[in-house]
């Protein structure tokens, strides 16, 4: 069953508030992946960075949004039969670029291969990971990437999980989005296992897309707003606040 979830539009940490007028309504599909997404029980409203910029760009274009809750792989196909759905965060990639409309950019970073600060390994290329346990994100584009780069590696459920086998020695090499890795290091604290990039795999970007029957009009105003959270400063903030 969808489980919906009305969304407050409003600046996060900022004095100027944007009140959207009811009109369109856009169905919003997300996943858990800290610090873009952020669910701290079940059954709580998400947040993070996607989130706010998303409610931010949403009230700037007029526009209202509401979360459904799907799993994952249900959702993606969801968005493709809708006029106004959208997944946030989805990773541009090869395979999924004819599939969706990316309607604007939330963060360009690398994914990068990270291990604890302390190992050992020399890793300077793909081939050096042959007979090491690498973990990534299940059904995630870095999954993708190491498949088709016919690298082995296991898919684990959550970041946590990965994060959480790394620094037990568990395994070797985790595959992931750089901003997440720092993310879940500082969410640790003092009893955070440090880590260190060892190989950037390749750059990409996390967008909000959505389908291609969503209308031009607003798909355009929605990316407009993103890009004018990008362009004033309003997105490297929001990114400050949860990295730094």
């Amino acid at each position: 069953m969808m489980k919906w979830v009305g969304l407050a539009l409003a600046w996060f940490g900022s004095c100027q508030a944007w009140a959207a007028p009811a009109g369109d309504v856009v169905n919003l599909y997300t996943l858990d992946y800290p610090p873009f997404v952020i669910r701290d029980t079940p059954q709580s409203p998400p947040h993070g960075i996607a989130v706010e910029l998303v409610s931010q760009a949403l009230a700037r274009a007029g526009l209202r949004g509401q979360f459904v809750d799907l799993p994952w792989k249900r959702a993606q196909l969801q968005v493709t039969n809708e006029e106004s759905g959208c997944l946030m965060p989805l990773t541009r990639s090869p395979k999924r670029e004819g599939q969706y409309r990316w309607v604007g950019l939330i963060d360009d970073s690398s994914q990068s291969l990270f291990v604890a600060a302390g190992s050992k390994a020399q890793i300077r290329t793909l081939a050096d990971l042959k007979g090491l346990r690498v973990v990534t994100l299940l059904g995630s584009s870095m999954a993708e990437w190491l498949r088709l780069h016919q690298v082995g590696f296991s898919e684990l459920a959550t970041t946590e999980d990965a994060y959480r086998e790394l620094s037990l020695g568990v395994a070797d090499a985790w595959a992931v989005h750089s901003p997440v890795a720092r993310y879940l290091v500082k969410k640790q604290g003092v009893s955070a296992t440090p880590i260190r990039e060892i190989l950037r795999l390749q750059e990409t970007g996390i967008y909000l897309a959505c389908g291609k029957h969503m209308p031009e009009e607003e798909a355009q105003r929605l990316g407009a707003a993103l890009k004018q959270l990008r362009d004033e400063g309003v997105a490297a903030k929001v990114m400050s606040r949860y990295l730094d």
